[in-house]
């Protein structure tokens, strides 16, 4: 089979076998790798060129979205393969990223843990779930959490004081707010408490 290349816009190098077109690379990639120097090319070069290719397509993909956010690798082997990218592809560009240290799932972990801590009040549980959930390994997804140093109750009596005080003053106000904290991950008996403390200390309040 019969190699040539045409010279595209903005850097592209469109690739043809045999006079049909197959594929469009950049030029940095294609400089850089030894295909260009065929001029003949057998099935398995072509099928080894065509791995290439998907790779470096999955690899530029990567660094797009890691430059709108940080992912877990799992998450974003998830994305890439939800974007068209074969699994082979997805995971080599997954590998290379966590190898130069432009991917890490602790740093990815510990972020995410911190937003869903202070910006969604999420409890220890709820805040595992969710990391495990994005593809995290549960040691790690422990590992971080536990540096958050969570107190349920108190973490409640703050949420209370500071999102639903006027919603707990009538009977089913009460059960709607304890259904949320539920679905946040608290338990039911710490809920209990930090409603009966925050009550207690209302109270006070007001007979001072």
């Amino acid at each position: 089979m019969i190699l040539t290349t045409i010279a595209g816009k903005n850097g592209k190098i469109h690739i043809h076998i045999d006079g049909e077109y197959r594929t469009t690379v950049d030029k940095d990639f294609w400089f850089s790798e030894r295909y260009r120097f065929l001029k003949d090319i057998d099935e398995n070069e072509l099928t080894e060129l065509l791995s290439a290719v998907s790779f470096r397509r999955a690899y530029n993909k990567g660094l797009e979205f890691l430059s709108r956010r940080l992912y877990g690798s799992k998450e974003l082997f998830r994305k890439l393969c939800e974007k068209g990218f074969d699994e082979e592809s997805a995971q080599k560009a997954v590998d290379r990223l966590l190898e130069l240290h432009l991917l890490d799932d602790e740093d990815f972990a510990e972020c995410f843990a911190k937003n869903l801590y202070e910006r969604k009040g999420f409890s220890e549980n709820r805040i595992k779930k969710e990391l495990v959930h994005r593809g995290i390994d549960r040691g790690i997804a422990e590992n971080v959490v536990d540096t958050l140093d969570i107190d349920p109750q108190n973490r409640i009596i703050l949420l209370l004081r500071k999102k639903y005080i006027n919603k707990i003053n009538d009977e089913k106000g009460r059960e709607r707010t304890v259904r949320t904290l539920m679905r946040l991950g608290y338990s039911y008996s710490d809920i209990k408490n930090a409603l009966k403390i925050v009550f207690e200390n209302e109270q006070d309040e007001f007979y001072e």
